[in-house]
Formats: C-alpha cells, sequence, structure tokens
C-alpha cells in the first residue's frame, strides 16, 4: 500500500517539522510548505490525501489556502490548525477537524489527520440513506408489479 501524502502548511518552521516528523513516524509521506503560495505550488506537482493547513499565514490566511486548494482537489480533507478560537468566516467552506495550537499531544495531530481522510473515505449518511432507498425501491418494485 503506498503511504499517504499529507501536505502541512505553517509559516513556523518549528510547528512545520513536528508536524511532519510526527505524520512520518505514523507512516504518512509529508510536503511542508511555509506560505500558501508555497503550497499550492507543491499541489501543483501531484495530488495530496490531506492538507494541515495553519489560519494565520502571512499572505494567503489558511481559509484561503484551503479554497484554493480544494479548488484544485475538490474532496481534499483538510486539518485547520489554529490558536485562535474566534468563529471561521469561509463561507460554505469548512475544515474537516479543527486542531487547537498549542497541541494537546503529538497523538492528537494523528488522530486529526486520520479523522480528516476518513470523513472524505466514508459515505455520508445522506449517502447511506439514498443508498438504502434505492435498494428498498429495487425490491419493492416488483412486488407492486405482481399486485396491479
Amino acid at each position: 500500500m503506498t503511504s499517504r501524502r499529507v501536505l502541512v502548511v505553517d509559516d513556523e518552521a518549528e510547528v512545520c517539522v513536528l508536524v511532519a516528523r510526527t505524520l512520518t513516524r505514523a507512516g504518512y509521506e509529508v510536503l511542508t510548505a511555509q506560505s500558501g503560495e508555497a503550497a499550492l505550488s507543491l499541489l501543483d506537482t501531484g495530488p495530496v490525501d490531506c492538507l494541515v493547513v495553519d489560519k494565520m499565514l502571512p499572505g494567503m490566511h489558511g481559509g484561503e489556502v484551503m479554497i484554493e486548494a480544494r479548488r484544485r482537489q475538490p474532496t481534499l480533507p483538510v486539518v485547520l490548525i489554529t490558536g485562535h478560537p474566534e468563529p471561521f468566516s469561509f463561507g460554505e467552506e469548512r475544515p474537516e477537524v479543527t486542531l487547537g495550537k498549542p497541541f494537546k499531544s503529538l497523538q492528537a495531530i494523528e488522530e486529526a489527520v486520520a479523522m480528516a481522510i476518513a470523513s472524505v473515505e466514508q459515505p455520508s449518511a445522506v449517502d447511506t440513506l439514498r443508498e438504502t432507498l434505492t435498494q428498498v425501491v429495487a425490491e419493492i418494485a416488483p412486488l407492486r408489479r405482481k399486485r396491479e
């Protein structure tokens, strides 16, 4: 199995190194960038399985990076790192996971990425209900025809 690629974006080099080492030990292939522009350039080299981005970046802020990254890769799961708990105002775009800074533990970083990736791989409740309804309709259609 190929390892998952994670793109980590934080303007603090120490944070990039900490998150990259943690995720590398967990089996991920990690790319790092210290600006939104650099992150988007890395995205142009090939898809990633998760974007971990700091909310407060110079130039493009984390929300702008998330929106542009999803324009290029629509189903990209995002972990937004923030030390600023104020409400997010990114329009309809939302990260799958928000991770507070300072980090509670290194395991919290791993769990956030795993949760974000799982959230886009697992079918939503609406998709599951739609599939179930389609199966039920398919099963009762022959019975309905018999009655008529």
